[in-house]
């Protein structure tokens, strides 16, 4: 009787630590896509500020935002990974004059998926986000 108590303590050992790896292993890969989405948000805001640092440039030298311009702002946000349908952008369309303020302003729709390990079956984690830039200046010209 203890003999068939040593080896079913043996073989228990050997199938819980399968299993106990592998509910590791999930939890582990289920943390590092929770962050990576949660951080990819900060990642995609750097995108659209250094975007609309270059733009409010062209904005301050010509008072308002050309027709060519807006098109290579356009260019430049879909070659970045952006999806022109998630966004808007706001921009001065008539020249001001020197010193009036200059409004510029990205917004952009992100939809925000978080991975869950018990609802992801039942429920949809995902949530829409709206990333925006704005920034305020002054005509030069």
């Amino acid at each position: 009787m203890s003999l068939n108590k040593k080896y079913l303590n043996k073989g228990n050992a050997l199938l819980v630590t399968p299993i106990v790896v592998l509910f590791s292993m999930m939890i582990i890969l289920s943390l590092g896509m929770f962050f990576v989405n949660a951080i990819k948000p900060f990642i995609l805001y750097e995108k659209l500020n250094d975007i609309s640092n270059k733009y409010m440039f062209v904005i301050e030298r010509f008072g308002y935002l050309t027709l060519n311009e807006k098109n290579n702002l356009e260019k430049e946000l879909k070659n970045s990974g952006f999806d022109l349908e998630n966004i808007s952008i706001e921009y001065p369309e008539n020249q001001k004059s020197y010193g009036e303020v200059l409004e510029f302003l990205i917004t952009y729709k992100y939809n925000l998926k978080f991975p869950n390990l018990i609802d992801n079956l039942i429920f949809n984690n995902d949530k829409v986000i709206d990333i925006v830039v704005k920034k305020h200046s002054f005509s030069k010209v």
